[in-house]
């Protein structure tokens, strides 16, 4: 991967945990999606939500940003490398865990508005830890990919990374408690900060 195409994917990174301390992403109201336009409530069936948003976070985002760096911008062929096929691996993965965990906290919203979820279906407590395994396994990829470079600080960099960031994720699973919504958000929050952190830890993998 040219170091031009890293730098960027690395602010990206920087800039997006910059953005989450300072303004995090909010849990949406549990009226939100009945108050839109019948075209917009996909909210309504989880398989359609989870799609939504399985695609713009595994190959909308990252293939149209490193396509347009490369041929906008850099002015190359349009070659994917290791590290930009890794990544779309790893977000198919958290992006799953993603979209099953948005509902949680809505359950109860979505019980008063019909809205069949996985949460509303399976239960609070069952879908986050589904939620928390199939993160982990994110991490747990990551951090097998990484060993499987044939370059030592790659190994040691990505390798001790992603198990950090493994590990955090699990030990504050341990506390969180489920009837509180304020609970919930801040590990809702805690995902995704830890997302931001592995936009730099990806790039490195090759």
């Amino acid at each position: 991967m040219p170091f031009s195409v890293f730098l960027c994917w690395a602010k990206l990174g920087v800039a997006s945990i910059i953005e989450a301390y300072w303004k995090p992403p909010r849990l949406r109201p549990p009226a939100t999606s009945h108050d839109m336009g019948p075209l917009l409530r996909w909210k309504k069936n989880p398989v359609l939500a989870a799609i939504c948003i399985f695609s713009t976070m595994t190959l909308i985002l990252p293939l149209s940003f490193f396509y347009h760096m490369k041929t906008f911008v850099l002015k190359r062929a349009a070659v994917f490398p290791k590290p930009l096929m890794f990544s779309v691996a790893f977000m198919s993965i958290y992006s799953l865990g993603i979209s099953l965990f948005k509902d949680i906290p809505d359950i109860e919203g979505d019980k008063a508005f019909g809205i069949e979820s996985f949460s509303t279906r399976l239960g609070q407590k069952r879908v986050f830890w589904i939620c928390v395994s199939i993160l982990e396994s994110a991490f747990g990829v990551a951090f097998l990919a990484g060993l499987s470079s044939p370059f030592l600080w790659v190994k040691i960099v990505t390798g001790v990374g992603n198990a950090v960031l493994g590990s955090i994720l699990w030990y504050r699973a341990k506390f969180v408690n489920l009837n509180d919504r304020a609970s919930i958000r801040s590990y809702y929050l805690l995902i995704w900060k830890l997302l931001y952190v592995s936009y730099i830890l990806l790039p490195l993998i090759r």
